[in-house]
């Protein structure tokens, strides 16, 4: 209803209190940290199809089998402190950058940033969600490629995070957790970007349709972006895993002929072993894209509207 003053003039309802910055990074590490629990052994089963080397492509069923049998049902697990990590801190930021680019880029004034023009609505979701995921990738790599190798050890025992992460910067420096980094941002600026576009796109459809956002609505829009754009740059995620790989020695080389780079790792993993390597372990990772990008958006959304109520009932609105 709307408010009437003692004039009989209509008053304007409050402007909502705008949404502390805060609740974007705890919605998304909440997101993150839920949808690892829930997708870890698709992640580990991805990974080991990812770094097979040779002419045999693995199978996902094949390699189910091998870490069942030989690491038993905890084995599926492996690096999943590292990952648990990355997933949420690299959902909290994503999230957090996201929605304060989204709405930087709808503000704007094109008089205040020339050559700035007004953007549409799918153009800022794709430049918000790759500047997103490109701030992400740099922030959390180092978990990345310490996931990676954790899950690809194939061995009964485990390295602690610590140990790792004191040896590997005693052996190679920094730039050590960085291996692969140039492939995973050429994937993941468009991968991010199309996703949030299809996501917004699909989302507006369903609105126009007279269809009410949710959390599940959220997730099964989210699932279907996730699952195309997760598709589009699959072959560069396989050259980032080969690279991190190599780097701490899990890919099976000869002396003298080590990947020089992300190019020339495409090329021979293309000439070696032919274009279908690039996509070895599509199978597992669309599933868990698919669930993963789906039960975030969910988790988030969620979330979020759980968390922007409580804070606008302690206000008092």
């Amino acid at each position: 209803m709307t408010p009437i003053s003692s004039s009989g003039k209509t008053l304007k309802s409050p402007a909502p209190a705008p949404v502390p910055a805060y609740i974007d990074a705890v919605a998304g590490g909440f997101a993150g940290f839920a949808v690892r629990i829930l997708t870890a052994p698709l992640d580990l089963i991805k990974i080991r199809l990812q770094l097979e080397k040779g002419d045999v492509l693995g199978t996902s069923i094949r390699t189910v089998k091998s870490v069942y049998r030989n690491e038993g049902p905890l084995g599926f697990f492996k690096g999943n402190i590292a990952a648990t990590y990355l997933w949420i801190t690299y959902a909290a930021v994503q999230f957090s950058v996201y929605t304060r680019m989204a709405t930087y880029l709808n503000d704007a004034s094109p008089e205040n940033y020339f050559p700035y023009v007004r953007m549409s609505p799918t153009a800022v979701a794709f430049v918000a969600g790759a500047s997103a995921g490109l701030t992400a990738t740099i922030c959390t790599y180092p978990f990345d490629y310490m996931r990676t190798a954790f899950a690809a050890n194939q061995g009964e025992k485990a390295q602690s995070v610590v140990g790792f992460v004191g040896q590997t910067f005693k052996s190679k420096g920094l730039g050590g957790f960085y291996a692969g980094v140039v492939p995973a941002i050429a994937s993941i600026v468009p991968l991010m970007g199309l996703n949030f576009m299809a996501y917004e796109m699909m989302l507006q459809t369903m609105k126009e349709r007279g269809m009410e956002k949710s959390s599940t609505m959220a997730g099964l829009v989210g699932a279907v972006s996730g699952g195309v754009s997760k598709f589009a740059v699959y072959p560069m995620d396989t050259v980032k895993k080969r690279l991190q790989g190599q780097q701490f020695g899990m890919v099976a080389l000869n002396p003298g002929s080590r990947y020089t780079g992300a190019i020339d790792c495409g090329l021979r993993i293309v000439r070696e072993e032919g274009p279908k390597t690039l996509y070895r372990g599509l199978a597992p990772t669309l599933i868990k894209s698919m669930a993963g990008t789906g039960l975030t958006f969910a988790f988030f959304n969620a979330t979020k509207g759980f968390l922007v109520e409580a804070h606008n009932e302690y206000l008092g609105q």
